[in-house]
């Protein structure tokens, strides 16, 4: 009777035992999960709030400025910009990515808005009198308002003239759909100027 007793006694003792390890080892996982949670949840919110922040100056600039701060001293205006562009005077070797370079010129022009992006303000074309246009990419860089139309801006960075082939505008012109007439008849390539930009100021 006393073994049988013993025999009991002992397996109330293991069983609880065994309870407690089991809720502990639940209890651990439970923290430490919640633990790791938390942390990727800061972590997230912390790139999160970096992201906007960045966009958000980017897109607000100070109302005048956008992009490097850039003064309109000593600007170029935008026709002799094109002139000298277009006869290859002070072109730079300019390395846009790892593997592409062209040939432009860094200079700060002046001219006046013609269009903007109304999606994001990402591009704008500048106009001289005469109708030459030159397209100007921030590359997400900085964002400008998109009411800049008719007004007279500055801006830095390097010019250069892009040129696409005849092959390639009938390519683009097939893609939309253009009859074989209309294809047919774009016999010459089309040459646009355009600026990466680093920086603009409204005037």
């Amino acid at each position: 009777m006393l073994r049988y007793l013993t025999l009991i006694a002992l397996a109330i003792t293991f069983a609880a035992c065994g309870n407690d390890a089991t809720t502990t080892e639940n209890r651990g996982g439970e923290d430490t999960e919640h633990n790791h949670d938390h942390d990727g949840h800061d972590h997230d919110h912390a790139g999160h709030d970096h992201d906007h922040d960045h966009d958000h100056e980017a897109d607000k600039g100070d109302g005048v400025h956008f992009g490097e701060t850039i003064t309109v001293e000593e600007a170029t205006a935008l026709a002799d910009v094109l002139a000298k562009v277009e006869a290859g005077e002070g072109l730079e070797e300019v390395k846009v990515d790892e593997e592409t370079t062209i040939q432009a010129l860094p200079t700060k022009l002046e001219g006046k808005v013609s269009e903007v992006c109304q999606a994001a303000g990402c591009w704008l074309k500048l106009a001289t009198d005469d109708g030459k246009e030159i397209f100007i990419n921030t590359n997400h860089d900085f964002f400008v308002p998109k009411d800049l139309t008719g007004k007279t801006v500055v801006v830095a960075g390097n010019a250069y003239k892009s040129e696409t082939s005849v092959e390639m505008l009938q390519h683009f012109a097939e893609d939309k759909g253009a009859t074989k007439e209309e294809i047919a008849a774009i016999t010459e390539p089309k040459v646009e100027y355009k600026l990466d930009a680093t920086g603009l100021i409204i005037k």
